[in-house]
């Protein structure tokens, strides 16, 4: 039996159990399942939760299935299958002591990889509220092990025994302090691997007069081993099996925050926090054979950020500035370096270099809603944000950046029925790589944008929304090397869409959305400020739509698409041998099809929804350029009928109490 096959009928298996209880128990049980067909993308779904209580027996389950299967372009399936099953039961006694009884199994098609095990344990809850709970289990893990030779990797299924203990105390007043602390241990050994778990977390706070401090803290160190994913010098299989060699990650992590917020004022008040973060990861191979050689590598990262904001109030608006300021640091090393040749210590450790890294950013923020009269409303932001990321020499990617950004708004309320808005968007981003090797790519990037909008609705069955846009991009290279061609480009786009809603009685409603767009690209002359078109991409979409329904909705709708380009390479076969040819031309799509959804809600929350949609596609081309004269006007109908293709979609989930 496959381990998937096992969870699923595990969750499955026990679940029905629960409902066959349920005529003799207090249990509520949860189904949602789900199918989705998306283009070449099939998904299944189905989420099961159940909570019963039977006798002093309080048991709580879920189980996650989620399964996704892709066409390719050889018409073959590839699937990619997940199961996630947690179950907790607990069973409450007059005594200080319940007895508790904990599961977990996940399986992962992906990777082949099944995790399971299963707690016994014993919860103490005193008088005071704190509670710990020691527990004894099995764990179970099989995952790929090494691959010899040519072929799958064998799935190699390791078992044994796992304690662990787990404590807290809910929040509660501890010397003026609302604290609240929570921790886990445990250790799994299945020898030659093991795990562990380690979690301890803790918050308090206090609140004096106007002002409220926080501080919360949390310590991690897990441990997971893995097979390596191929074996050492081609050793033949039962060497192999002998010295498995196990990869084992050691990860520690520290965080530590603490806030303070103030009420400055009946009007202002601020708020303060400051987070840091250090995280320490080891990877080291066990078993190894004496004379393979393995890359033992340590890494480190240190964070910390502060975040400072202030708002001020007045009737129905308001202002608020902000800070934020951080750094970050990564460094890789390599722990056995003095143990290799030095070539490979070399190699290995200027990879690992590589990815080193030093961050430090400093952000400034202003955002406001500023009421003018009953009718006028003005809103307006602005941010500047720096940054600077250095790197080894060994990597050329040791830049700054700098980033402005802001936009001001403005709404007039004619009457209940008109509403005006138009909002100014506008950016200024300048990146500057420090090294020559990447020097040539520091750029600046201006944007602008501009979006009226006009809204009318008269009444709550009328409503009709048209919004347009008007953006302008321009990249500019901060130089230019002798040789190259300049690089700098413009995107200018224009945009409208139309909403509408319009009530018809009996229940029906009709939709419409529609949009249009179209961005030009260009190469930009900076100094004459024009450009030289290189494409231009158009798109048409719309949707018309009838709901109709009280308690069951239903929709039903036509809705279609159609976008055009310039393609530099299109190809186009023609005739009866299939023989193609390839010229520069425009590229257009048309789409069109139609969607239904009904959406049933039923008793008690279940409800069944069901979407679909299908769409019918034709790809056509019109060639620029001369053709072969004998072959010309075949070439121009094959373009032009270009191809077709019908995709059917299907969404279709289901909520189910019981």
């Amino acid at each position: 039996m496959r381990p998937g096959t096992a969870v699923v009928r595990t969750g499955l298996g026990l679940l029905c159990m629960i409902m066959l209880a349920a005529g003799q128990a207090s249990a509520q049980v949860v189904l949602e399942t789900g199918f989705e067909r998306d283009v070449n993308r099939y998904r299944w779904e189905g989420l099961a939760r159940a909570d019963v209580t039977s006798g002093p027996w309080v048991i709580g389950m879920r189980n996650a299935f989620r399964s996704d299967a892709y066409l390719l372009f050889d018409n073959r399936l590839s699937f990619r299958d997940e199961n996630r099953f947690r179950m907790d039961a607990v069973k409450n006694t007059d005594r200080l002591l319940d007895l508790t009884v904990r599961s977990t199994a996940d399986w992962f098609s992906l990777s082949r990889v099944y995790h399971q095990d299963a707690w016994v344990g014993l919860r103490h809850l005193s008088e005071q509220g704190w509670w710990v709970e020691p527990a004894a289990g099995l764990t179970v893990d099989a995952r790929p092990g090494a691959l010899s030779g040519t072929g799958e990797a064998p799935v190699r299924t390791d078992a044994g025994p796992a304690a662990g203990l787990a404590f807290g105390m809910p929040m509660r007043e501890v010397g003026g302090y609302a604290t609240q602390v929570d921790g886990q241990f445990q250790v799994q050994r299945m020898a030659p691997r093991a795990g562990r778990v380690v979690r301890l977390r803790a918050a308090t706070g206090r609140t004096f007069a106007r002002t409220t401090v926080n501080a919360d803290v949390e310590v991690a160190s897990l441990r997971r081993d893995a097979y390596q994913a191929a074996s050492f010098l081609n050793r033949d299989e039962a060497a192999v099996r002998r010295a498995e060699t196990v990869e084992s990650t050691v990860s520690d992590t520290l965080l530590v925050g603490v806030g303070v917020s103030t009420q400055i004022t009946d009007a202002l008040d601020a708020v303060l926090r400051v987070d840091a973060g250090l995280n320490a990861r080891r990877v080291r191979s066990l078993r190894a054979p004496s004379d393979a050689l393995v890359f033992d590598s340590d890494f480190g990262r240190q964070t910390v950020r502060l975040d400072l904001a202030a708002r001020w109030r007045f009737g129905s608006g308001y202002v608020r500035a902000g800070m934020n300021a951080g750094a970050e640091v990564e460094e890789r090393q390599l722990d056995n370096a003095a143990d290799l040749p030095p070539a490979q210590a070399a190699q290995k450790l200027t990879l690992l270099r590589q990815a080193d890294y030093d961050r430090g950013f400093l952000g400034l923020s202003i955002t406001g809603l500023v009421p003018v009269s009953g009718r006028w409303v003005v809103q307006f932001d602005g941010s500047a944000n720096v940054l600077q990321h250095d790197t080894p020499e060994v990597n050329p990617d040791d830049r700054d950046e700098l980033l402005y950004n802001g936009s001001v708004g403005l709404e007039y309320r004619a009457s209940p029925a008109w509403t005006f808005s138009t909002r100014m968007f506008g950016s200024w981003f300048h990146t500057v790589y420090l090294r020559a090797a990447r020097s040539a790519d520091n750029n600046t990037q201006r944007s602008i944008r501009l979006r009226p909008a006009l809204t009318w609705q008269p009444s709550p069955d009328t409503r009709i929304r048209l919004e347009s846009e008007v953006r302008a991009t321009y990249t500019v290279d901060d130089f230019l090397l002798p040789g190259r061609r300049p690089t700098d480009q413009s995107a200018r786009e224009m945009r409208y869409q139309l909403e509408a809603e319009q009530g018809m009685g009996d229940g029906f409603r009709l939709k419409l959305d529609a949009a249009y767009s179209d961005l030009r690209l260009g190469r930009f002359l900076a100094g004459e400020f024009a450009e030289i078109p290189f494409d231009t991409l158009r798109t048409w979409s719309g949707w018309v739509r009838v709901q109709t329904g009280g308690r069951i909705t239903a929709e039903i709708g036509i809705r279609y698409f159609i976008r055009s380009d310039y393609d530099r390479a299109a190809s186009v076969r023609y005739g009866e041998g299939g023989a193609s040819i390839t010229r520069s031309g425009r590229r257009r799509i048309d789409q069109i099809g139609p969607t239904t959804s009904i959406l049933w809600p039923m008793r008690k929350g279940t409800s069944i929804r069901v979407d679909g949609w299908a769409v019918v596609q034709r790809v056509s081309t019109q060639l620029y350029g001369a053709l072969p004269e004998e072959q010309a006007d075949v070439i121009r109908r094959a373009a032009d009928r270009g191809t077709r293709s019908l995709i059917p979609n299907l969404t279709v989930s289901m909520l189910v109490y019981f």
